[in-house]
């Protein structure tokens, strides 16, 4: 795992690339993150008890986002709280990054598909972000 900070310090992306293999659970974010990431390794026989969730009002005031990168290759371009890129990584088929803060976008490669998950409910671009460049 890889913590991307801006220049003051402040978490902006978490990678975890596709070669990450460690047993046990392993949050990705911290625990007062609005979302909760984590990548867990488990043995052939463990079990995760059969378990609902609570329901429990929660105010978000931040979202952040996951990507997985299903198939492909793309260059991840990331902005501090200002909007100043400060850094691009790539990324490839199984990597995944999580969007603690600040911007970001997205520079395909090749033929690329990803899986984004973030906090709901989405009221559409014009209302839920803020274009950079």
């Amino acid at each position: 795992m890889e913590e991307i900070k801006s220049s003051n310090g402040k978490p902006i992306a978490i990678i975890v690339k596709a070669k990450f293999e460690k047993d046990g659970v392993n949050f990705v974010s911290k625990k007062d993150f609005p979302l909760q990431v984590g990548i867990s390794g488990y043995k052939k026989g463990d079990k995760i008890k059969s378990h609902f969730h609570v329901d429990k009002e929660i105010t978000i005031r931040k979202v952040q986002e996951v990507v997985y990168i299903k198939s492909g290759r793309t260059i991840v371009n990331l902005y501090d709280l200002k909007g100043e890129r400060f850094r691009s990584v790539e990324l490839s088929t199984g990597d995944t990054i999580f969007f603690v803060d600040g911007g970001h976008g997205l520079e395909m490669l090749e033929d690329t598909r990803i899986m984004e998950v973030k906090q709901g409910p989405y009221f559409g671009k014009d209302m839920d972000k803020r274009i950079i460049e």
